[in-house]
């Protein structure tokens, strides 16, 4: 049986514009310079919380204090994440191809309540969140984890994602990788739209 480990921010829900915003604010907040072009460059190359910690040791602003206030600008905005193109049409088509559906983020368990509101959260067995407490990407723990729990053949598991960190985290797995940025490569299968991945399985 063919499994799908999503990853959410940028895959399947449109949040780094919220996410920006939140980081722009927090920064604003703590007097700290933003140039939001490097910031969002950031962002996708690396992580949130890589980008908040080389901030804190930038301008000697507690690591905590920048993580607290990011995640309260960005629960606030949770009504403006939107799906991303596709998304509910790809899901539904995993229902009936008898696929399934897991997530493993980087995101708090703020995930559930998005998850809720854009009604998806039927299509996943289980969401692995940050609160889940597993080595951060590209670390294998989060999906090492699934594919223990469900005992998920690896050679059928596709981790789906937008950066750099996905590709790596599924390579670490031992599985394939769909990546909506990344060229294809013998690791790595490039999409530019989720509904590509209809022609893949």
């Amino acid at each position: 049986m063919k499994t799908f480990i999503w990853d959410l921010d940028g895959t399947l829900i449109n949040s780094y514009p919220v996410i920006l915003k939140s980081l722009e604010e927090t920064f604003e907040h703590f007097e700290i310079p933003c140039e939001i072009e490097e910031v969002r460059k950031e962002v996708l190359n690396q992580s949130v919380v890589s980008l908040l910690k080389q901030t804190s040791a930038n301008y000697n602003v507690h690591y905590e204090e920048l993580k607290i206030l990011f995640s309260e600008k960005s629960r606030s905005k949770n009504k403006e994440i939107k799906l991303m193109d596709g998304t509910l049409d790809a899901l539904e088509w995993t229902v009936e191809k008898g696929i399934k559906n897991y997530i493993y983020t980087h995101k708090s368990n703020n995930a559930f309540k998005i998850l809720s509101r854009l009604k998806i959260e039927e299509f996943f067995s289980e969401v692995v969140t940050s609160s889940n407490g597993f080595q951060r990407k590209p670390h294998s723990e989060g999906i090492d984890y699934l594919i223990d729990k469900y005992q998920l053949e690896k050679d059928n598991i596709y981790y789906i994602g937008d950066r750099r960190l996905d590709v790596e985290i599924a390579v670490n797995a031992g599985t394939k990788s769909i990546n909506l940025t990344q060229p294809s490569s013998e690791i790595n299968v490039n999409i530019s739209k989720l509904a590509d991945i209809y022609a893949l399985i």
